[in-house]
Formats: C-alpha cells, sequence, structure tokens
C-alpha cells in the first residue's frame, strides 16, 4: 500500500529537506502514488491507509507523504505525493522502509494484518517526476501549501515530438504573466518514470473554494491582460492554437488534503500542526 492559487500551482510540499533558516520550496523529485479503490471499498481502504501511516511512523524511515481524496473527478481514487531532494533520497527512503520491515518481525505482522483485510484496489500506479523550475512562475514554498486544505492536479500529455513546443508555450506563458504582474505561482513536474512520455503535471492549492470565486470573477479581466502581453490579435490566436496542435489530453481533479492518511514531514507539520495533527497515533 505505497502506496493541485487556481491556475496551475505549486507543490512545495512535502519531504524536501532544508536547514533550519529556510522553507523549502518545490521539491527536485516528486513520487505520485495514485490508488483506484473498488467501489464499495473506501471505507475498508481508509482504514487501511491509517494503518499503514502508523506502521510507518514506527520505521523512522523518510518516506513522507501527502494524501489526497477526491472532491471532483474519480470519486474512488487516493492519491498520494511524496516530495525528495533527490533520487538518492528517494532510493534510502525506500531502502530505509524496507529495512526495517525485514528486522522487526511485529512490523512486518501488522503490514500483513492490514493487507488480509480484503483486495481493496482496482489498480495502483507510482510515477516518479522532476521538477521544472524553468517553467515554473513564483512557485509557492512549503509553509504555504502546508496551510492549504484544497489541492487540484492538473496533468497534461503532450503529443510526440511536441515537447519542446509545449515548455516553449509555458516560457511564453509565464513571460506574460510577468509583464502582468500576475498573481500566479506555478510549479511544473514533468515524468521520469511510470507514466507516458511527456506528461506534465502542475499543482493548485487553495485554502478555501472561496478563492475560486474570487478567481473566476477576474477571469476575463485577468485573460484581457494577458491577451495584451502576448501582443497583437494574430500572435494571441497563434499561441492558443499551439495548445491544440500540441496537446493530446488535459485533465484537472480537485481534491482534499486528507491528514488521517498522510505523514507529511516534521517541518511541513510545523506550518500548521493543527491541521496536520489529526493524524492517526498508534
Amino acid at each position: 500500500m505505497r502506496a493541485m492559487r487556481l491556475c496551475v500551482l505549486a507543490l512545495s510540499t512535502i519531504g524536501a529537506m532544508a536547514s533550519a533558516q529556510e522553507i523549502p520550496g518545490p521539491p527536485p523529485v516528486l513520487v505520485v502514488n495514485r490508488e483506484e479503490i473498488k467501489p464499495g471499498k473506501m471505507a475498508a481502504h481508509t482504514r487501511a491507509a491509517a494503518g499503514f501511516v502508523a506502521v510507518a511512523e514506527k520505521t523512522k524511515a523518510a518516506n513522507y507523504r501527502v494524501a489526497l481524496t477526491p472532491v471532483s473527478g474519480d470519486d474512488n481514487s487516493v492519491v498520494y505525493l511524496e516530495g525528495y531532494p533527490s533520487f538518492a533520497a528517494f532510493e534510502t527512503a525506500r531502502n530505509a522502509f524496507d529495512s526495517a520491515l525485514a528486522n522487526n518481525a511485529a512490523l512486518r505482522a501488522e503490514l500483513e494484518a492490514l493487507d488480509r483485510e480484503g483486495d481493496q484496489h482496482s489498480s495502483q500506479r507510482t510515477a516518479i517526476y522532476r521538477y521544472r523550475g524553468d517553467l515554473s512562475y513564483r512557485p509557492m514554498w512549503m509553509d504555504g501549501v502546508a496551510r492549504t486544505r484544497y489541492m487540484t492536479i492538473s496533468t497534461t500529455r503532450v503529443k510526440p515530438g511536441r515537447g519542446v513546443d509545449y515548455t516553449d508555450y509555458l516560457k511564453g506563458l509565464n513571460a506574460a504573466r510577468e509583464k502582468t504582474g500576475s498573481d500566479a505561482h506555478t510549479a511544473v513536474y514533468q515524468v521520469v518514470s511510470g507514466a507516458p512520455n511527456n506528461t506534465f503535471i502542475s499543482f493548485g492549492t487553495a485554502r478555501s473554494l472561496t478563492e475560486w470565486d474570487d478567481f473566476t470573477a477576474k477571469m476575463e479581466e485577468n485573460q484581457k491582460a494577458m491577451d495584451a502581453a502576448v501582443g497583437v490579435p494574430d500572435a494571441v490566436k497563434q499561441r492558443r492554437m499551439v495548445l491544440f496542435d500540441v496537446v493530446a489530453d488535459a485533465t484537472t481533479a480537485l481534491y482534499a488534503m486528507t491528514p488521517e492518511l498522510s505523514r507529511p514531514a516534521p517541518e511541513f507539520i510545523a506550518h500548521d500542526p493543527a491541521f496536520w495533527g489529526a493524524r492517526p497515533k498508534k
């Protein structure tokens, strides 16, 4: 059982390490675990997932995660996000977890008992992504993300051979944001393994869905400002056609941050301990 402000946005979370004087930005390596739960099995899965968190706490391994449960999209899916400062740190955390289980019969027994609670999953998928700072715009850092309650995940799959066109589009978009003084905060990740090539994901957070009301109320005004920043009408039209030409498909879903199923890093919890303290203790 290893197990997305409202544009393409930041994920500065989950296990990135920094000195005590620093607040971490987006983690360089992001592991996304997506579990599809069988209909009628979500309650059982929630219990088992909370139990897994309790086992993971006892291992002391640094495989921290934030759990997201669906508000829109597939009601039977759960997403876990793990952030690491490097691929080597990811490997170290995995090895530490496996070693703790191998050397502790009681922990193995707890995990096996959770597995015996029944067949709950229709599928489980893990993908590894790398942070694209060159495609991101004023990303939110850990302290802001820890205080949010909702996250959107936007997934874009680019047609074969059109990756450079898509990244050029994002760079042009960020240049327009700079000209307009946009208050967007964006962090973009690109797949390394576990998903189709040229898959990009981006994240948005909100402390309340009231922020969506504010965003949609200003949408037309903001779009006009962005079009003006791009330049002449022909250039605006050409930029919009780029997406039609290069994107194979794109989806966005809304999730709730779920502390009960999460195991965030201590420095993440410290930014909002009252919320993230609602986690299982065994």
